[in-house]
């Protein structure tokens, strides 16, 4: 299995002959939205073409429609006929982004030999959930392969916890920026919290994403690889903090179905 990290939350995953495009968020440097009000997101540019990012792939997985998660770049850039897959509740908001091979992911869904498992979240703290609205992660099996838990935009919660415990992942990709809204953080994970989700998961190689391009972030790559010193050498192993355009690779896992 290889992951691609394209930047931010935006990742491109290999396995088993299928490649998915998860989050595409595709605006060039400063096109988007700010977000605490400062400057206008992403705060840097794609490591690659926009025509490289959607290059070959099969399937692109949508876990929910905030703008650093998909956006109308794209949609334009998705080759025509490339299956969009996401959940029910987002499936009339990404057809009005004008996609239109859309489908609902309720629970479970295949592409290829590649079984995805759509998984709870929670978007920050109670008090900013309604604004927030529902996430969702994704689990990702395939034959031989290491299986991929896909945390999403959320918070080290108890459904997190539950899914980590019920499934023991492989790898376990988290969004790690701590990013605040209007003084209610972290909507997302913190160092803390990868921290823990590390030492929590002894059989998972954790791989932190989503930093260093919006501007509500509280945690960069350089705060979380100070944080990472507080890790023992074994634990400080299992966690990646890929840079932008960066391929992490993972082996083959016997008996894995």
């Amino acid at each position: 299995m290889q992951i691609q990290l394209v930047r931010s939350a935006t990742i491109r995953v290999s396995m088993a002959g299928v490649v998915l495009l998860i989050d595409p968020w595709l605006a060039a440097k400063g096109e988007g939205r700010s977000y605490a009000g400062e400057v206008r997101s992403p705060l840097v540019d794609l490591p690659m073409p926009v025509e490289a990012v959607v290059e070959g792939i099969d399937a692109v997985l949508v876990s929910h429609l905030h703008s650093d998660h998909f956006d109308a770049a794209a949609a334009a850039a998705i080759p025509p006929g490339t299956p969009v897959l996401a959940p029910a509740r987002d499936v009339a908001g990404l057809q009005a982004l004008g996609v239109r091979d859309v489908a609902p992911l309720t629970e479970t869904a295949t592409v290829g030999p590649v079984g995805i498992v759509l998984t709870p979240g929670r978007h920050g703290p109670d008090a900013v959930l309604p604004a927030m609205g529902e996430v969702s992660g994704f689990l990702l099996r395939a034959p031989g392969e290491p299986a991929l838990y896909w945390v999403g935009d959320s918070i080290l919660c108890d459904e997190v916890r539950e899914v980590i415990r019920r499934e023991r992942p492989d790898v376990i990709v988290v969004h790690a920026c701590g990013a605040d809204w209007e003084g209610s953080a972290p909507l997302v994970m913190d160092a803390d919290m990868v921290l823990e989700t590390v030492r929590s998961a002894p059989f998972a190689v954790v791989v932190a994403t989503h930093l260093d391009a919006v501007d509500h972030a509280t945690v960069s790559r350089a705060d979380l690889e100070r944080a990472a010193a507080g890790l023992d050498p074994l634990e400080r192993r299992r966690l990646r903090v890929p840079a932008d355009g960066e391929t992490l690779v993972f082996p083959a896992v016997e008996n894995r179905t």
